[in-house]
């Protein structure tokens, strides 16, 4: 390996004779290419660490495959068997709690949508319930639709008076408990489940 330490050649270091400067360009392109065999050599040995560091062990046995009896029989797995599964069926929305007090609100037709029919007869009603809430109490509010069979003019059709709508479709929650959740949710930072339990 060649020790030599790189020294800067300036224009002012150049030979002016051409054949001295040939000689010089010639000691040059020697220098190159025994500077590029040394780099070469380098490469190769860098590559050949890395491949005894970080590559395929060499304490592995080729013949590991040896260690495992090949004579083993594996257990069989037992036929599975089939089980009927019930298919899924949808539940409605639970039921209010029996005990807890009730308030009845009906709603009938006004008395304009009475008088627009010859006859009315009552034939049954509709019942929803909502929760109310009052004050850390909850009353369960019945609202009740009257239902009639009018007639005009010998045609006959049912009619049902109009309830107050739900602030949330499908909800058993009226507007004041669904308040108090919201004010006790994002205001007071209360979570859902401490809220059902407040209640249960």
């Amino acid at each position: 390996m060649i020790a030599m330490s790189p020294t800067a050649i300036t224009v002012a270091d150049l030979p002016v004779e051409p054949d001295a400067l040939q000689a010089f360009a010639l000691e040059q392109n020697r220098l190159a290419c025994v500077l590029w065999e040394q780099l070469e050599i380098l490469q190769h040995q860098i590559a050949q660490a890395n491949r005894a560091r970080f590559g395929v062990s060499s304490e592995r046995l080729s013949c590991q495959a040896e260690l495992f009896d090949a004579t083993t029989e594996l257990p069989v797995p037992p036929e599975s068997v089939e089980v009927a599964v019930a298919g899924h069926t949808r539940k409605g929305r639970p039921t209010l709690p029996k005990n807890l007090p009730r308030r009845r609100v009906e709603y009938d037709l006004s008395d304009e949508q009475k008088v627009a029919f010859d006859s009315l007869e009552s034939i049954g009603e509709e019942r929803s319930e909502t929760l109310h809430y009052e004050l850390s109490r909850l009353t369960v509010i019945e609202h009740i639709r009257f239902r009639y069979a009018a007639r005009k003019d010998g045609e006959s059709t049912i009619v049902t008076a109009s309830a107050q709508p739900s602030p949330l479709p499908k909800s058993d929650a009226s507007a004041s408990l669904l308040a108090n959740v919201l004010v006790n949710t994002y205001v007071d930072h209360l979570p859902l489940n401490r809220q059902e339990m407040r209640y249960a």
